[in-house]
């Protein structure tokens, strides 16, 4: 029997024309396979009537997809990249990103004129805040006038003789893709118009793990397409966007290294960035530019009454800029602290002094979650993100699917619980509080209970200690390390800095390198064992978070901002 996937797709001409391409490059690979194509209609195509920054939300032209895939209804799921949250599901993986199409952006107009030539004055169409706020640069008398619908509906309506539309801007893709490329009046120069991060690029997307579909996916990616639009996302990152904040970025593949240009128009100024890295540094080098601009920003602009969110800002240089905010964590755990401190108008720093790693040896993991499998434990205990992921990545490599049914989880803190349910598991357990002894506290009696403790290399033996004093019978395992890893160049002068583990801490003493911390610079915790062990480091500690998450640690952030 020939092999079979199942592709889900929106059911627009383009997105089905994305799918059919998809297809004929499986097909190309894999001459012998069976290709289905499933049509779904998404939240961003049945809301025609509002402008999409007004809607609002992550996912408006993926979330049904990926339920799908999670459900088992499809494969692999096609979209184009620039609808793509930047924000990966931890279940789900880019498996391949073909070669793109041309991302530049095209102008139609029914007058057949450029955009500097059209008349004085000019409507243009879009509901796009980036390409809106390009052509105001461009042309500050032009009027934007919202417009949604299929690329073959703007279309019409931009040559409509007696339409509202002196021009529409639209992706060159989309209408190469269609065969409508004798409509376009004008290819907007780079300078002028630079596109969406991701545009002109598919993403194929699948279930993390599935090893099978990412076999056959793997001969459809394109490494120097990959590399572009990583960069690209990783700036929009950075910045904290979505489809509503007018962010631009361009990578192009020149003699092996990966050249980006960034851009960000806040209150009509552009903000620019370049640079240029090696491939593999793609994503490093999205996030550099995105905090050169926000610098950029910081340095022209500043809350009014306290920076809060919702607060306005001016643009005033004799004014005290924001505050930054320095972010030690993990750099693949920073982007989450980073926009809440953007929303609360102050400026990241991502500073990340440690970094997270499988064990050196997954032997011990690897066994212990067999037993797990085979019955072995009536608990599974999850202390951070981190050993959700490295338990759930492991399980899959061992060909379990999962978590048992009958094992009982308990987490400790919302997001380790929001991780574990991204895998459509519920936790058991989730204590009040976000720490190992409210979590052995909120146990109970586990006299004869069967523990595993999937935990970091660097954890304290609290809960292994007490549970094992209450009578429970506890097996421990390292399930991911944490490495003290400071950057090479000294931590950047800012007004606060975070910590969210004893280990950020001793990453970030070894960076000072026995330089002193400057007084006026506050330093908060997300917790008392933090807390605890800054002071032990010789740092002072201005606040600590009430509630031991991201949100409590923003709040204290906030709050020490606000009395100076």
């Amino acid at each position: 029997m020939a092999e079979r996937v199942r592709i889900g797709t929106r059911g627009s001409a383009l997105a089905r024309w994305q799918a059919d391409h998809v297809r004929d490059l499986l097909l190309r690979a894999w001459p012998d396979l069976s290709v289905e194509v499933v049509v779904f209609t998404t939240r961003g195509d049945r809301e025609l009537a509002k402008p999409l920054p007004e809607i609002g939300g992550k996912g408006l032209f993926t979330q049904e997809l990926e339920d799908a895939l999670r459900a088992g209804e499809i494969d692999l799921a096609v979209h184009s990249l620039k609808d793509l949250p930047t924000e990966m599901p931890e279940d789900l993986t880019l498996a391949a990103v073909p070669p793109r199409e041309d991302p530049h952006d095209v102008l139609v107009s029914r007058h057949g004129l450029s955009l500097d030539a059209l008349p004085p004055h000019p409507t243009i169409g879009t509901s796009s805040n980036r390409r809106a706020a390009q052509i105001r640069l461009a042309r500050a008398d032009a009027r934007i006038e919202p417009l949604r619908g299929n690329v073959d509906t703007r279309v019409r309506k931009a040559l409509a003789p007696d339409g509202p539309y002196d021009g529409v801007v639209l992706a060159r893709a989309g209408l190469v893709r269609l065969g409508l490329i004798e409509h376009i009046t004008q290819v907007l120069p780079l300078d002028v118009m630079l596109p969406a991060p991701g545009q002109g690029a598919l993403g194929v997307q699948c279930r993390a793990g599935d090893d099978r579909v990412l076999r056959l996916l793997a001969p459809l990616d394109d490494p120097r397409t990959r590399a572009a639009v990583l960069a690209e996302r990783a700036f929009l990152a950075g910045l904290g966007g979505g489809c509503a904040l007018p962010v631009a970025a361009l990578g192009q593949v020149r003699d092996g290294r990966v050249h980006l240009q960034g851009l960000y128009v806040k209150d009509g100024h552009p903000f620019r960035a370049a640079g240029e890295a090696d491939l593999d540094g793609a994503e490093a080098l999205g996030r550099r530019l995105a905090e050169e601009v926000l610098l950029q920003v910081a340095r022209v602009t500043r809350p009014i009454g306290g920076g809060g969110k919702g607060g306005r800002t001016s643009s005033d240089t004799r004014n005290v800029p924001p505050a930054t905010v320095l972010i030690t964590r993990a750099r693949d755990q920073a982007d989450a602290l980073a926009r809440r401190v953007r929303e609360i108008g102050m400026v990241p720093v991502i500073y990340p002094t440690i970094r997270i790693a499988p064990p050196e040896d997954v032997a011990a993991l690897d066994a212990a979650l067999a037993r797990l499998v085979e019955g072995a434990y009536d608990w599974l205990v999850l202390t951070s993100v981190n050993g959700v992921r490295f338990v759930w990545e492991r399980l899959q490599a061992l060909g379990a699917g999962g978590i048992p049914e009958d094992v009982r989880v308990a987490v400790i803190g919302p997001a380790t619980a929001q991780a574990l349910r991204n895998h459509g598991i519920r936790p058991a357990l989730v204590p009040d509080e976000f720490v190992a002894e409210g979590l052995a506290s909120a146990l109970g009696d586990v006299r004869g209970q069967r523990f595993l403790l999937a935990r970091a290399d660097r954890a304290r033996p609290t809960l292994r200690e007490m549970l094992t004093a209450q009578g429970a019978r506890v097996d421990e395992v390292v399930a991911y390390r944490t490495i003290i890893a400071p950057p090479d160049d000294p931590p950047p002068e800012v007004d606060i800095v975070t910590f969210t583990s004893p280990s950020t801490v001793e990453g970030f003493v070894a960076a000072l390198r026995g330089r002193a911390l400057p007084s006026r610079v506050r330093v908060v915790c997300i917790g008392p064992i933090t807390a605890q062990a800054a002071r032990r480091a010789g740092l002072p500690v201005h606040a600590i978070a009430r509630e031991y998450t991201i949100e409590g640690l923003v709040q204290e952030i906030e709050h020490l901002n606000s009395i100076g």
